[in-house]
């Protein structure tokens, strides 16, 4: 049987078509607002980090189950949530729980967490059997690198302004230097030659904040992603490139400034004292034959009142050393800066006597402490270290 609709009603229908259609193109607007939003909020950028190295063995385990993808034949392995799973290197290849692998291998969690040795990591975990020994290389978005990176380079005590500029001071850093260890596999170590990164298990609300707050962020010179640098403290001047590192060309954001604000810090004065006889021994290691020490001078200072060059008085007559290999050989963590305010030659011993910790190039965290605690953003603090440069989304 057919059924015949009256016109008004088949008006009214059409109408309610034209009403669902436009409410159906808004709702398709609004997932498509959703979904740039919610990939707005993803890392970008997944960067490799070597978190162990040189090692016998390992173990892993997270408290959710594992997945184990062998990188060269694509094989796949599960392992339950809550073991331990210990990671030996074969020739060849690498076993994981008695299983054999090749020699690299991805390993995934269910959760967002997993252990290596006893340290929580977000995302995977490559590892790697590099001649008879492991390497483990923890694979991550930038932002959630950084979870792990701010807590190990300044106190989460600090002012969030403060907080905000290291934030983007470290995510300039590794933008700036993805790819440096490219060679071996990875983008960055976890120790100081790079960033102290200290994993999921460091992490902190207040740090966690200040990455987010200023998620993407960056530091530019020009269009450019700009070369940045951080230290401890200044002692009251920061410092410029060629007088560390030897730079022949120092862009002009990175020379040395006077900083507007000075407090007393843990690192306004230190000492540190050496025998000539240890003082001899560690320069001839590193290929400088003094002899018999008697003292130890500064040749030369710079605009920033940190020692230029050292000169070595000995048997075999004087050694000039540049400050900053001079800083290297006898330790960063003894001769915390080369803002040296005073040398003592006594009879057996030099004691050397100054402030700062760091080379001193770029931002200072103690110094940034300081500006914010005065009231200045983050951005004005960043404009302070780095004149000339602007703050946009990498």
């Amino acid at each position: 049987m057919r059924c015949f609709m009256p016109q008004r009603n088949r008006n009214d229908l059409r109408s309610s078509f034209s009403i669902c259609g436009g409410a159906l193109f808004f709702l398709f607007i609004a997932l498509m607002f959703l979904t740039v939003r919610l990939d707005a909020g993803r890392d970008p950028q997944i960067i490799k980090v070597l978190v162990e190295s040189g090692q016998k063995n390992l173990n892993i385990s997270s408290p959710q189950s594992l997945t184990a993808v062998d990188m060269q034949t694509g094989r796949r392995a599960s392992f339950p949530a809550g073991g331990s799973y210990r990671v030996i290197p074969r020739p060849g290849g690498i076993t994981i729980r008695g299983e054999l692998f090749s020699s690299i291998v991805r390993i995934i969690p269910e959760g967002k967490i997993l252990r290596v040795n006893g340290h929580s990591y977000r995302d995977s975990i490559i590892l790697k059997n590099d001649g008879a020994l492991l390497g483990a290389i923890n694979e991550i978005g930038v932002e959630s690198y950084l979870f792990g990176v701010l807590p190990r380079e300044v106190s989460p005590s600090w002012g969030e302004e403060a907080l905000k500029a290291q934030a983007v001071v470290s995510r300039t850093y590794i933008m700036r230097n993805l790819g440096r260890f490219a060679s071996k596999g990875y983008d960055l170590t976890s120790c100081e030659n790079s960033q102290v990164y200290g994993g999921a298990e460091c992490e902190t609300p207040a740090t966690s904040a200040a990455v987010l707050e200023t998620a993407g962020e960056v530091i530019k010179y020009k269009g450019n992603i700009a070369g940045v640098f951080f230290h401890a403290d200044s002692g009251g001047h920061t410092e410029s490139p060629e007088f560390v590192w030897g730079s022949s060309s120092v862009p002009p954001y990175l020379k040395g400034r006077r900083e507007p604000v000075r407090e007393k810090t843990p690192y306004s004065f230190w000492e540190y004292k050496i025998t000539f006889d240890r003082l001899a021994e560690i320069l001839n290691k590193n290929g400088y034959k003094t002899g018999k020490i008697k003292r130890v001078i500064i040749s030369q200072k710079t605009g920033s009142g940190r020692a230029k060059d050292f000169i070595i008085y000995a048997e075999t007559g004087k050694t000039k050393i540049n400050s900053g290999k001079f800083r290297t050989m006898l330790g960063g963590r003894n001769i915390k800066s080369t803002k040296i305010k005073k040398i003592t030659n006594e009879r057996k011993e030099v004691v050397f006597s100054g402030s700062g910790w760091g080379h001193g190039v770029g931002m200072s965290q103690w110094g940034a402490k300081e500006l914010a605690e005065k009231g200045w953003g983050y951005k004005k603090i960043l404009e302070f270290y780095f004149p000339g440069t602007r703050i946009s989304k990498f």
